[in-house]
């Protein structure tokens, strides 16, 4: 049933004149692109709307006072360098062959 009324309409589509089609179009189309923009307009003008109420309110409401006092940022502190085993039997070694090839 649909489907064929759908067949129906799409052929009486074809025969009418391609020039009205395409006007009956771009009208719709007209029509459609200045919904979209008045939306836009409207959904512009409530953005704003919110944003002047919260300045607003922000302006009325009594400042903060900041308490205490003030954070301030400290490096870590830095990092100390442990001599390592290795480097000692290392010295350790270059001592023993110092004195074995030059004594």
């Amino acid at each position: 049933a649909i489907e064929g009324r759908m067949e129906e309409l799409f052929e009486d589509l074809e025969d009418l004149p391609a020039e009205k089609v395409e006007a009956a179009e771009k009208a719709k189309d007209k029509e459609r692109r200045l919904r979209a923009r008045e939306q836009k307009l409207r959904e512009q003008k409530l953005h704003q709307e919110e944003r002047l109420k919260r300045a607003l309110e922000r302006s009325q409401a009594d400042p903060k006072k900041k308490v205490g006092r003030r954070l301030v940022y400290r490096s870590d502190p830095p990092v100390l360098k442990r001599k390592t085993q290795d480097s000692d039997d290392k010295r350790e070694k270059e001592e023993e062959e110092l004195n074995y090839f030059f004594s």
